[in-house]
């Protein structure tokens, strides 16, 4: 009877352990089932985005362009609908952002402080953009010039370039800059038990707008609260008020947000929207509630289209350019 029993344990544990190898096998599979579903959405997305960016980019060239396509136009917003998801392109200004190329010393800082950068990191950044942009090859106090970034060859690639940001992704090459800050990063959110993207540089700035005001029309809400003097509340309070009617000029603005009137913010502050030069595409994948958001950038162009050849008659028009892709 002994061992008749110890045979009854060993055989019982033996069970026990399949069935714990057999249960961690089950998890690992499905963890890995899941991660590829994830990667598939995500890719899958990309292309849904990048696809009804174009287009849209071809419709707004030609409106009769894709007659027969579903898709369906609401306050500007181009929605289309698939059975895996949606994609919603989002025509924008680079208005509604904040240029790097023309960012003074204090919205660069304000700028940086919104997106959660420590001081130092912070004076660095500003100084190292500043150092990038002047003609000079002196450093500023935090900055960073020629002998700062460890080249062998200073040849005509040699940074910085002392010029203008030529692409919103040359940021990257700054010192100083890391990914966490231009891409953004996920962290957890231990109040409210969940995790949360946490925004980057490239999700509020542009290099091509070409001024230092940003349209108080067209900007979102955390654009607008990256400006010296506008706090998260009173970014929420202009945005309701413009969602009853735009801001004529900054008068208008004034009268309408009083809290403005002493405020640093409105030297960095226009009406004026800007034609849109930019097609926001967010592509969101059910069930997975994958998202990813892509951007065509392009350019206005006047070109003279030629009606008669003699006489020469011609008229100018505009035409639409493609620029870039921003992932």
């Amino acid at each position: 009877m002994k061992s008749r029993g110890m045979v009854l344990m060993t055989v019982l544990w033996i069970l026990a352990v399949i069935a714990f190898i057999a249960f961690a096998l089950a998890a690992a599979v499905r963890t890995e089932v899941n991660a590829a579903a994830n990667s598939f959405d995500s890719e899958r997305a990309l292309f849904m985005a990048k696809g009804a960016a174009e287009v849209v980019f071809q419709k707004l060239q030609n409106p009769d362009a894709f007659p027969d396509l579903p898709v369906h136009e609401e306050s500007g917003i181009y929605r289309f609908e698939f059975g895996s998801g949606e994609v919603r392109v989002q025509p924008e200004s680079d208005r509604s952002r904040i240029d790097l190329n023309e960012a003074s010393e204090k919205v660069l800082t304000a700028m940086f402080d919104s997106l959660g950068v420590g001081e130092a990191a912070r004076n660095e950044l500003v100084d190292s953009i500043l150092d990038w942009r002047d003609s000079d090859d002196v450093p500023r106090l935090h900055g960073a010039e020629v002998d700062d970034y460890d080249q062998v060859f200073l040849s005509r690639g040699r940074l910085p370039y002392n010029a203008p940001f030529n692409s919103l992704e040359e940021v990257l090459l700054v010192k100083h800059m890391t990914p966490a800050i231009y891409f953004g990063h996920v962290e957890f959110d231990t109040a409210a038990n969940e995790y949360r993207k946490v925004r980057g540089l490239r999700d509020i700035a542009t290099v091509r707008s070409g001024s230092k005001t940003v349209s108080v029309n067209a900007a979102p809400a955390e654009i607008l609260a990256a400006l010296p003097g506008v706090s998260t509340d009173l970014a929420a309070g202009i945005v309701a008020e413009r969602g009853r009617k735009p801001f004529a000029d900054s008068k208008d603005l004034v009268k309408r947000i009083p809290e403005l009137n002493e405020r640093p913010a409105l030297d960095y502050l226009t009406a004026d929207s800007g034609s849109p030069t930019v097609l926001a595409a967010t592509a969101t994948i059910q069930p997975s509630g994958t998202t990813k958001t892509m951007r065509l950038h392009f350019k206005r162009e006047r070109v003279k289209r030629i009606l008669v050849h003699e006489p020469l008659i011609y008229k100018e028009i505009e035409v639409l350019k493609f620029g870039n892709w921003e992932y």
